[in-house]
């Protein structure tokens, strides 16, 4: 119990005072959201991916075993989510909800500064880390918009969308500059530098902004459920996967943890942009970062006694 509160103190109140901050700024100043999200979209995540896995400090094979990890996990999920709303006979849009709800998790606005605060000054985290970010913005935005949208996109317009995602030409000119060995000269490091250190309240103030826009009145049989599949099926399942597959150490905590946060508000900007039951998605979002709370301290509690 004394670990529960530690961790609920140390690590989790200081983001939700954040996030608080940004709800209470929001409602008083209606600020345009959008705008906003588009920075952390455009700017800052691109930016730090960048940085991130240009310093980059882990083996390749660590690199491999995480996305090994997040493709098992994802797929598992996936699989979990189809089953589930078959089962309720839930029509193809709110079903495709549901399955976005629980496959695409806050690994950015929220698991980035968690995983920072739980490791502090822990180069090998953050890596992991942002190795999850880039393969949960790549599925988002490629097997996300292909849900969300359901039939309304061409191949063509499909493309399109994905061609308008920064964090991939980041992705691509971070290898290049890895595989080539160049260095980058410090007129430019430097700017990098301030940017990414930026991120962290910005993104927590802009998730703040976003919750403070949510319909707060709660459906509670499907939601919640879709909650418990989110916050307490999904860390069990990232337990058993890097059991099964060897994993140990700050890697197998970093993952089991990141993968036991929040629906990602990214859910409700595609139900948003596709009309795909975007009231249900902003409920799902808001009601799992409150609740997370309760759970995200529970489980690094057992994360750190473990593992």
């Amino acid at each position: 119990m004394g670990m529960f509160f530690s961790i609920l103190l140390s690590n989790i109140i200081p983001i939700f005072l954040i996030v608080l901050t940004g709800i209470l700024i929001q409602k008083k100043y209606q600020f345009e959201v959008k705008v906003f999200s588009k920075l952390l979209f455009v700017v800052f995540i691109p930016v730090l991916v960048f940085k991130s896995l240009y310093g980059i400090n882990i083996a390749y094979r660590l690199i491999g075993d995480t996305i090994l990890f997040l493709m098992i996990f994802t797929g598992v999920l996936m699989v979990l989510s189809y089953l589930f709303v078959k089962a309720r006979h839930l029509n193809n849009r709110r079903a495709s909800t549901v399955t976005n709800s629980i496959v695409f998790y806050n690994c950015a606005n929220f698991g980035l500064p968690l995983i920072m605060l739980v490791f502090p000054d822990d180069s090998q985290a953050l890596s992991i880390q942002v190795i999850v970010v880039m393969v949960q913005t790549l599925l988002m935005f490629t097997f996300g918009i292909a849900t969300a949208n359901a039939g309304l996109l061409s191949k063509k317009e499909f493309f399109s969308e994905l061609s308008k995602v920064p964090v991939i030409y980041a992705i691509i000119l971070a290898v290049i500059i890895r595989l080539t060995g160049i260095t980058i000269p410090e007129p430019l490091l430097t700017p990098i530098n301030y940017i990414s250190n930026g991120y962290v309240p910005v993104a927590l103030l802009v998730l703040g902004f976003q919750l403070a826009m949510i319909d707060w009145k709660i459906k509670i049989n499907q939601v919640l459920f879709t909650n418990l599949m989110r916050l307490a099926l999904a860390p069990v399942l990232a337990f058993l996967i890097v059991w099964i597959l060897g994993i140990s150490g700050t890697m197998a905590q970093v993952l089991i943890i990141s993968s036991a946060v929040p629906t990602a508000v990214n859910v409700v900007m595609l139900a948003i942009e596709y009309d795909n039951e975007p009231e249900f998605s902003s409920q799902v979002v808001l009601s799992s970062t409150i609740l997370s709370a309760i759970s995200l301290p529970i489980i690094i509690s057992i994360v750190k006694t473990m593992i």
